[in-house]
């Protein structure tokens, strides 16, 4: 770890493990890469249908491709059960009840998208919609490097991943979450975090409305009827969870720009006063810490929106959408959030099994920003709030783990969610008491600039936090220099590290002895750790006159070396010690229990 050690005790080295390569089990399609997305909306008040022209460009990577496949979900007269077949959740089905946390109501039917054509260069294409997947064949066999487009023409009611329906204003709005698998209701996508395209929204509707999406605005027409064409574009690529459309009567505040990205929040009308002004006061100085310490902002313009139908806040790229709490947000979700632009969003995790790389990264990163404003103090406080709750659950659900196991539930990706937030956070903790703080941002920093508006993985980016502990020399342990050892410890190991100790003096060996315990109901961990002995001692300077010397407080940290079921430890100590303290900054992710004997 990267604390002063007077004493570092090295016992017996574990054999280094190969972390266990894991991937949902999302059925990928090889041979194409999907470039970029054209969505053209035509909405009214008259109906919650859709009508949808959308287009759709790709390049063949592999010659041979004779269909495409992609996600929408087909129309159905019924409705449909919440649970298919094989008992999951399905993602194409109408939820009861209100998404606001209103009165039930049941399912009506009479949802999901009918295609009417599909067409390439004007010609008609050979397709099939069954089972919400719609097979496109292609005309002819292209070979490996060629691009190829189509457009498809399908219309529609949704009947999830977009919230049609008044606030509590009496106005009505279009607001998506498609988070993590609902794209595919109002989008024929390839509906999964490891296909990230650009893409253009457009929508045509009732003039009284605004339109926010992604990206940058290229167009606003008046059009006859009282409508309006509203356009953007994003030219960053992105997965399609990310991808936002918001429409709905908004006061739109331009509140200036940070190198380049441009500064808005949309609220409702009623509430602009205090919604605006709860965005305008944290969004630059969180983006100014973030930038400073991680890279870049990855995209055009970041908008903050008020978004009928959304619990707490959700990340889409650019354009952030918070639920009514927005006209008070407070800054540490406004950080949580704004932490996913980054992390999540322009860094995306290559599948499902490694959300934590998303939700553990933003939850320690707004903790960051907190250490940021209120202090040290403050930040170790709220990192042991979330070690709390994440070996809370742990220890509850002793065959969970942080990183899932070929995940097939999509529904299911969150359900260990004091894991895979506040784990996820307290793992990247742990690694940054193994490797240093200096090294850590070192690898945060390499890591963005390597992934940026990609895919990772986790063992991604654990090469790259070993690179950069390579990198740094001395400066680095020879703990942090293969970290495969931790991260199957903490990401792919379930159950808890839990400790036991006990400390005492011998004033005539002028010694702390340490003994630790393991005491998780199976197998051994590896882990370095901290231990603080504060003493007191005069100050250097006397006084005049006489007067007694003042006492200091000497803190001294060492570094013990557990992987035994019971271990003991010499610490010198010329003084009997006021306090000692087990891992007093709570680098380590483990419950422990530690007192004088």
């Amino acid at each position: 770890m990267t604390w002063t050690a007077v004493v570092v005790v090295y016992l017996a080295a574990f054999a280094i493990t190969t972390v266990t390569m894991r991937a949902d089990t999302y059925p990928r399609q090889p041979g194409i890469k999907i470039t970029n997305y054209t969505f053209d909306y035509t909405l009214s008040d008259q109906s919650d249908a859709l009508v949808v022209k959308q287009g759709v460009d790709l390049t063949f990577v592999q010659a041979g491709v004779k269909t495409v496949e992609l996600d929408l979900c087909k129309f159905s007269a019924q409705p449909r059960p919440a649970q298919m077949a094989n008992g999951f959740a399905d993602p194409c089905a109408e939820p009861g009840g209100d998404d606001r946390g209103g009165a039930a109501t049941p399912p009506a039917g009479g949802k999901g998208m009918t295609v009417i054509s599909v067409t390439a260069d004007g010609q008609a294409l050979t397709w099939q919609h069954e089972s919400d997947r719609l097979r496109v064949t292609m005309p002819r066999n292209f070979p490996a490097g060629e691009p190829f487009s189509f457009t498809i023409d399908f219309h529609g009611v949704p009947a999830t991943g977009i919230f049609i329906a008044n606030n509590r204003h009496g106005d009505r709005g279009w607001v998506t979450n498609p988070w993590p698998n609902k794209a595919r209701n109002f989008r024929a996508v390839f509906d999964h975090p490891s296909m990230k395209a650009t893409h253009t929204t457009s929508v045509t509707a009732p003039a009284k409305y605004q339109v926010v999406s992604n990206g940058l605005l290229s167009e606003e027409t008046d059009l006859p009827g009282d409508r309006r064409r509203t356009v953007w574009k994003e030219g960053v690529p992105i997965s399609t969870w990310l991808m936002s459309l918001g429409v709905a009567p908004y006061s739109v505040q331009h509140f200036g720009s940070y190198r380049g990205a441009s500064l808005s929040s949309w609220v409702f009308p009623q509430e602009q006063e205090a919604g605006h002004r709860a965005f305008t006061a944290h969004t630059l100085p969180v983006l100014e810490f973030f930038t400073d310490r991680i890279g870049p902002f990855p995209y055009e313009k970041l908008a903050q929106v008020q978004a009928n139908g959304v619990g707490g806040g959700m990340e889409l790229a650019s354009s952030i959408f918070y639920g009514y709490g927005a006209t008070g947000a407070g800054r540490q979700l406004i950080a949580h959030e704004m932490a996913h632009q980054y992390w999540g969003d322009s860094v995306t995790e290559s599948d499902w099994d490694d959300v934590w790389l998303s939700e553990g990264f933003a939850t320690y990163f707004a903790l960051l920003y907190q250490e940021f404003e209120d202090g040290h103090d403050a930040f170790v406080e709220g990192v042991r709030r979330a070690k709390a709750t994440a070996l809370n659950y742990a220890i509850a659900n002793p065959g969970s783990t942080i990183i899932h196991d070929n995940l097939a539930n999509i529904s299911r990706v969150i359900a260990n969610g004091a894991q895979v937030y506040q784990g996820g956070a307290q793992v990247l903790h742990n690694i940054r008491g193994i490797v240093g703080t200096q090294t850590f941002w070192e690898g945060i920093r390499a890591y963005y600039a390597k992934y940026r508006d990609g895919t990772a993985t986790t063992d991604d980016f654990r090469r790259t936090m070993e690179d950069a502990c390579r990198a740094a020399g001395d400066r680095c342990p020879a703990d942090g220099r293969d970290l495969a050892w931790l991260f199957t410890q903490l990401l792919n190991r379930a159950g808890a590290f839990q400790v036991a100790g006990t400390w005492t003096y011998d004033a005539g060996a002028k010694q702390v002895q340490v003994t630790l315990e393991q005491t998780q109901p199976a197998g051994l961990y590896r882990m370095p750790i901290e231990v603080r002995v504060s003493t007191t001692a005069p100050a250097a300077m006397g006084q005049a006159g006489g007067a007694p010397m003042p006492l200091q407080t000497l803190r001294t940290s060492h570094t013990v070396q557990l992987s035994q079921k019971t271990q003991s430890f010499s610490l010198p100590s010329d003084v009997e010690p006021l306090t000692v303290e087990l891992d007093p900054e709570s680098w380590v992710f483990m419950r422990a229990t530690f007192s004088r004997k």
